[in-house]
């Protein structure tokens, strides 16, 4: 169970409507909608009467109203208490990432930082599981930083977009991979053993569209959520796979890696890569990051 599920439950019983309500929680309504099945899921009964307009709560949604408020207002009250002060002066930067954006590319822009993060304590979480979840986590204050690909299902709705701002930093490229081994020894006129992101994930959606436009000679024989795993796999000279370049910058260096289909420029994908803050945050640290952060981007557009 998520605290977050216990306010939603409280906006729509406040309002009657899962439109406005997550308009006011600032998520699609289809999130919202999953969010309160959740609920009721982990609480094992039904919540909320759907029949009826305005929406009202049913007999046991009644009986959980006095539980919501009483764990509401024990977290309030908890948080507060804990870091109303210490937020004041922490210097700590709290950033979320996809797990390839740590590895490869999070260290690369605080080294070209230097400086301008000095003082600064950056903790990393990477991991962008539920982008709705991570946006909303800015406005609540619980994260400071999102890094994200600028691509269908990691914007923020358009019920966010006017909360948060965003610093375009790097643009990049996504690109077909293969041992030179496999590339050299591959049978001509068979179908190359492909290497395919899960189909959850989000660069999922954006490979497999291309893959099946195209019409690739590609034959899936291994899946994962992980850049890393994909790239080590293809290193192997187990297949094909489509990777970040700031992932696999070291291995096309070393000739571990070539660009497969060379030939054929239009299957590489192009992405920005954007830093999202709250409106509303206004530490010193994390003003001081965004500002770094900002200050890197500008310097690479200059040289």
């Amino acid at each position: 169970m998520e605290f977050k599920w216990l306010d939603d439950f409280m906006s729509l019983m406040e309002l009657g409507n899962f439109s406005a309500a997550a308009k006011a929680r600032h998520v699609t309504q289809s999130a919202f909608s999953r969010r309160i099945q959740a609920l009721e899921l982990w609480v094992g009964v039904p919540l909320f009467d759907r029949t009826s307009y305005p929406i009202t709560l049913t007999e046991q949604g009644k009986k959980f109203v006095p539980y919501v408020e009483n764990l509401l207002e024990m977290v309030k009250v908890t948080k507060e208490d804990f870091s109303r002060e210490s937020l004041k002066t922490d210097n700590t930067v709290r950033i979320v990432c996809l797990h390839s954006f740590a590895v490869n590319l999070m260290p690369r822009l605080f080294r070209q930082a230097g400086t301008l993060l000095e003082g600064l304590n950056l903790a990393l979480n990477p991991s962008v599981q539920g982008i709705d979840n991570h946006f909303q986590a800015l406005l609540d204050n619980s994260n400071d930083i999102l890094f994200a690909y600028n691509t269908k299902g990691m914007r923020p709705s358009f019920l966010l977009e006017d909360k948060v701002e965003r610093c375009l930093v790097f643009k990049e490229k996504i690109i077909p991979v293969i041992s030179p081994e496999l590339l050299e020894n591959h049978p001509k006129d068979s179908r190359y053993p492909y290497l395919a992101y899960s189909e959850h994930t989000f660069l999922f959606n954006v490979v497999a569209p291309l893959t099946e436009r195209v019409g690739l000679p590609l034959e899936p024989v291994f899946e994962t959520t992980l850049s890393e795993s994909l790239i080590k796999m293809a290193v192997s000279g187990m297949g094909i796979a489509w990777a970040p370049l700031h992932a696999i910058e070291e291995e096309l260096e070393q000739g571990l890696l070539v660009q497969a289909f060379a030939e054929r420029p239009e299957l590489a994908i192009s992405l920005d890569i954007v830093c999202y803050r709250s409106k509303g945050a206004n530490r010193p640290a994390v003003e001081q990051f965004w500002q770094g952060i900002n200050e890197v981007v500008a310097q690479s557009g200059r040289e």
